[in-house]
C-alpha cells in the first residue's frame, strides 16, 4: 500500500478496529484504512448515521462561526465566487451570501441540498461531487472544504478536482482532525475508546505533513496553516 501523501511504501500496522486494518506511514505519518469500504458499504452506513444527527440544531450559531471562518480566508484574493465542498444543509454558504459572495454549495447528499435549498434559497445549491464540478469547467475564487477529506475513499481525485476548480490566486481551506495535535493524546486505546480513530466514518488521519505533502503532490504552489487551539487542522492552499 503506497502512501497518497508521500508515495512511500514504507509503513507499520497503527491498529485494527473490527474488520479493519489501518496503516501508518513512517515517513509522514498519514493514516490510513487499508482495504476502503465499498461504496454500498458506505452507502449504508451512512443512511444509519445521518439518521442520528440533527444538523439543522443551533443554525444561526453555526452561520456566525461559518461567517468569521470564511471572512479570515475570503482575504486572501480580490474574486468573490464561493464554493463549499461537502455543504451539508449550507450553513457556510449562507455565511458566505451575508459576506456579500457569489455563494455556491455542493453535496452528495440529496436530502441535505434538499434542505438547504429550502432553508437559504438565496444560495446555490446542487447535489453534485466535486469531480462533476471539475469537470462541468466551473471554477471558484474561495472553496470551503470542511471535514470532509478524512472520510473519503477516492481521496486522490477529490483532491486533483480541488486544484482543478480553484481560480488562479484564490484560496482553498480544508479543515480535518489533527493527529500531531499538541492536545491529543498519544495512547492509541484511548483514541479508540474516545471514538476518535472511527472508521468506516474516518478513513484517513492526517498530520500537518502529511496533509501538506498530499496537496503539494497534487499541485497546489503554496500551503499555509492557521493557529488552531483544537486538534483540528485549518489548511489553505494556494494555486499560481
Amino acid at each position: 500500500m503506497t502512501c497518497l501523501a508521500c508515495k512511500s511504501n514504507d509503513k507499520d500496522l497503527y491498529c485494527s478496529i473490527d474488520s479493519y486494518n489501518l496503516f501508518r506511514c513512517l515517513e509522514c505519518s498519514l493514516i490510513s484504512v487499508e482495504t476502503m469500504p465499498s461504496d454500498q458499504e458506505l452507502e449504508r452506513f451512512y443512511n444509519d448515521y445521518f439518521k442520528t444527527k440533527q444538523y439543522t440544531s443551533k443554525l444561526q450559531s453555526k452561520i456566525r462561526r461559518a461567517k468569521k471562518r470564511v471572512k479570515s480566508i475570503s482575504k486572501y484574493t480580490k474574486g468573490k465566487k464561493f464554493l463549499d465542498v461537502g455543504c451539508n444543509v449550507g450553513f457556510a454558504v449562507e455565511a458566505a451570501r451575508q459576506l456579500g459572495l457569489n455563494a455556491n454549495g455542493i453535496d452528495v447528499d440529496n436530502t441535505a441540498i434538499d434542505m438547504a435549498n429550502d432553508l437559504f434559497p438565496g444560495c446555490t445549491f446542487t447535489a453534485d461531487s466535486v469531480e462533476t464540478v471539475a469537470e462541468q469547467g466551473k471554477k471558484f475564487d474561495v472553496i470551503y472544504c470542511s471535514e470532509v477529506i478524512e472520510h473519503l475513499s477516492s481521496l486522490d481525485s477529490f483532491v486533483e478536482s480541488l486544484l482543478k476548480i480553484l481560480k488562479p490566486k484564490g484560496v482553498l481551506l480544508v479543515t480535518t482532525p489533527d493527529m500531531g495535535h499538541f492536545s491529543l493524546t498519544k495512547d492509541i486505546n484511548k483514541l479508540i475508546t474516545s471514538k476518535w480513530i472511527r472508521p468506516p466514518e474516518h478513513l484517513f488521519y492526517f498530520t500537518k505533513q502529511s496533509i501538506k505533502n498530499l496537496f503539494m503532490i497534487k499541485g497546489f504552489s503554496r500551503i499555509k496553516f492557521m493557529i488552531s487551539l483544537k486538534p483540528t487542522i485549518k489548511m489553505l492552499g494556494f494555486k499560481d
